[in-house]
């Protein structure tokens, strides 16, 4: 018989009580930390395996099922579409801003809510404060990501309300718009030609008034994105005004500086400086002279620009975009720069940066100058590029202007640009100016894909096609624009008789990088 009060022997294989919570601690700890990481992958999941599994269901079926429904719409409209269709609607875009917030907050709420109820109870000091640590670092990041998306949607609601609202009235006056249509694949099929009007002012604070330095139409084929770029000099004398332009009160003519002497950029004993680029100014001035002359709302600028621009090229300008010197240089920047061909000038010296003329034609003021050949340019130098004309003449500029409008077109790349989006956005709001409403942004986008597919052309309006600025042929012009935008004859069919020439023995050589003093200049 075995004395009761005797110890029993221990077993070497069987933990202590100690050692038995210590591993449940252990077990349970990392659980904890496996539930909290999976709350932040798949919020509400981690939750589900403790006493909140009804709440941590709820949160994983509501996130499930918005993933569902903006998997569907990305799906069906692509994601390019489906965004631009929701930019389009500022107030559900505001909507869906507030949703981020609210869904920010329930994020971190179920994360916290993980960490809290999977902790082991007798979790001791260092695994706690490793367990807090890892939930604050989770809760910031979801709440850091969800609030930069909210706010880049309110940096974006605001945008579009700012930039891309409602047409003005001088817009509309003016015939513009395009009609898009939701219906069908294909938002052109009932607009066959886009022409817009891009003008390039020199507005800033060391300057007064507004002139409208580089004009450009880009008239589009919707169907093919064939594109001519026209460029209109800025020193054409004598534009036609709008039927209805109240100007023509001053010109009776109907056309802008005829009869001279009433030209109101003219000094005493001055002629000749009623160019097309001192229109917009014009009209503002005239508006100031002449209160209730424009309709109210409109900008009287905006409106006489467009109205001569159409009848000079004999389109109709469906869209105008606007942008100041310094929030070209900007875009440029944010774009990451561009490459251009950089050429010599027309009189093959270097082109200047900066520089101008004074009264005996002697250049002062120049900066620096251009290293000919292909390049990257940032802002400033690429604005630069396509505003110097002090070591040639502004014919030659118009085309430098046009291969800079056309570099943007073919290198632009949204998805680079996210990352500067605010940036981006303030340049928007405050340097640039478009009739083109939110609502035909997924159109217009489509357009610009096409574009960048096909042929790009430019229009030179200039002496040697029998354009001069001092005595325009406007019949001649329009005539130079119909032949631009024609669409291309059809190739001819190639012969089947066999050819009895001998083939050449000479090798075909791959061309190079085309060099800025062998390329003609209307070539980019």
């Amino acid at each position: 018989m075995t004395d009761a009060t005797a110890p029993r022997p221990r077993r070497d294989d069987a933990p202590s009580g100690r050692e038995a919570i210590r591993r449940q601690v252990r077990a349970g700890f990392r659980r904890a930390l496996g539930l909290t990481t999976l709350g932040t992958l798949l919020p509400g999941a981690g939750l589900t395996q403790t006493r909140s599994k009804r709440l941590g269901w709820a949160v994983l079926a509501l996130f499930l099922l918005t993933g569902v429904v903006v998997g569907y719409v990305v799906l069906r409209d692509g994601i390019t579409n489906a965004a631009l269709s929701l930019v389009a609607r500022p107030s559900l875009l505001q909507g869906v801003a507030v949703g981020f917030v609210a869904i920010g907050i329930l994020w971190c709420g179920s994360i916290i809510l993980t960490a809290v109820q999977s902790r082991p109870t007798r979790l001791d000091r260092t695994r706690t404060r490793t367990l807090a640590a890892l939930t604050t670092v989770l809760v910031f990041l979801v709440a850091g990501s969800t609030f930069k998306v909210a706010e880049y949607t309110f940096i974006t609601t605001d945008t579009v309300n700012q930039v891309f609202g409602t047409t003005s009235l001088g817009s509309k006056q003016a015939g513009s718009g395009v009609n898009v249509t939701t219906e069908g694949d294909d938002p052109w099929a009932n607009q066959p030609r886009v022409n817009i009007l891009l003008l390039g002012s020199d507005a800033g604070a060391d300057r007064t008034g507004i002139r409208t330095d580089s004009m450009i139409v880009a008239s589009i084929d919707t169907k093919t994105g064939r594109t001519a770029l026209i460029s209109m000099p800025r020193n054409l004398l004598y534009a036609p005004l709008a039927p209805n332009s109240p100007l023509r009160a001053r010109y009776p003519s109907g056309h802008f500086g005829a009869p001279e002497p009433t030209c109101a950029q003219n000094r005493p004993g001055e002629k000749g400086q009623c160019m097309l680029t001192n229109l917009y100014v014009e009209a503002e001035n005239y508006a100031k002279d002449h209160p209730g002359a424009y309709p109210a709302g409109s900008v009287p600028g905006r409106q006489e620009i467009r109205g001569a621009v159409q009848e000079i090229l004999g389109l109709q300008m469906n869209q105008m975009v606007i942008v100041d010197l310094y929030g070209f240089q900007q875009l440029i920047d944010a774009m990451g720069g561009l490459d251009v061909n950089v050429k010599l000038s027309a009189n093959g010296t270097p082109l200047t940066i900066g520089g101008q003329h004074d009264a005996s034609g002697r250049v002062f003021g120049v900066k620096g100058y251009f290293e000919p050949g292909r390049q990257h340019l940032d802002g400033y130098h690429a604005l630069w590029y396509a505003r110097t004309r002090a070591a040639d003449d502004d014919t030659h500029r118009q085309m430098r202007q046009r291969c800079v409008v056309q570099a943007i077109v073919q290198q632009v790349n949204p998805a680079s640009m996210v990352s500067r989006y605010p940036e981006i956005a303030k340049i928007l709001k405050q340097r640039i100016y478009t009739d083109i409403e939110a609502q035909s942004l997924p159109a217009f986008v489509q357009l610009v894909e096409r574009v960048q597919k096909a042929k790009i052309t430019s229009v030179a309006l200039t002496s040697s096609q029998g354009v001069y600025s001092s005595d325009p042929d406007y019949a001649l012009v329009r005539k130079l624009v119909q032949k631009a935008i024609a669409p291309p004859k059809p190739a001819a069919t190639p012969s089947t008789t066999p050819s009895t020439s001998k083939p050449s023995s000479t090798k075909t050589r791959t061309p190079s990088t085309p060099s800025p003093t062998t390329t003609p200049y209307e070539q980019c």
